[in-house]
């Protein structure tokens, strides 16, 4: 009996749509065809090596203090241990700050990839909303989220027509990829939002924490 209700109500939910006409589009595929989104990666790629850096470079700097202190602690009063010891603390802290300032929930990684992207994905939107009228489409699904698209038949991808209004040369310069095929090909379950085309997988690892307090973390997926 549950079974059957569960039937009944996919049919329900079908039944409506059966007179849609549906697509899809490879958000991926476009994006690795667009001269603005391999600047926007390489403006990221660059500033988290800079804020990796700067990071990195006050680390240093404070076990460099932490080190002479316990060296010369011998030599101070007991006052100017205290001193250096809360000043060494406080120092601590503000590295802490500036990374949670830098690579936080709301940091500066966030804001400038939202920045860089936004203009971007406004203009596939805008192309895919103008495709999917002239085809007459009820639906566009992105073949490059997290939908999990078992089969797709090559007839409904529109994302080399997307990617032309976008960029008119972008195939007779050679594409990165192909979205089309000859035939239908089971599709792939790409997740662009996690897989993240970070900007700064490589480089913001490289600010390693010596102090307490969380080491910069690696920056995601462009495309959130």
């Amino acid at each position: 009996m549950k079974n059957l209700l569960l039937t009944l109500l996919f049919i329900g939910i079908l039944a409506p749509l059966s007179a849609q006409r549906f697509g899809y589009v490879d958000t991926d595929f476009i994006l690795e065809n667009l001269p603005e989104y391999a600047q926007a990666q390489q403006r990221l790629k660059t500033q988290t090596e800079q804020w990796n850096t700067e990071i990195r470079n006050r680390q240093e700097a404070l076990q460099k203090r932490q080190a002479d202190f316990l060296n010369e602690k011998v030599l101070l009063t007991e006052e100017q241990a205290k001193k250096e010891e809360e000043d060494i603390h406080w120092e601590g802290r503000q590295i802490q700050i500036l990374q949670e300032n830098r690579y936080g929930q709301d940091g500066d990684l966030i804001k400038l990839r939202k920045t860089l992207v936004k203009p971007i994905q406004d203009q596939i939107w805008v192309a895919v909303k103008e495709v999917a009228e002239k085809r007459n489409y009820g639906f566009i699904f992105d073949k490059g989220s997290d939908l999990i698209m078992v089969y797709t038949d090559p007839k409904f991808d529109i994302s080399r027509e997307v990617l032309l209004k976008l960029n008119p040369n972008a195939l007779k310069e050679g594409s990165s990829s192909s979205s089309n095929n000859n035939n239908a090909t089971p599709s792939r379950n790409t997740n662009t939002s996690n897989q993240s085309r970070g900007a700064s997988s490589n480089t913001s690892n490289k600010a390693q924490t010596t102090t307490p307090g969380k080491a910069a973390p690696t920056g995601n997926s462009i495309r959130k």
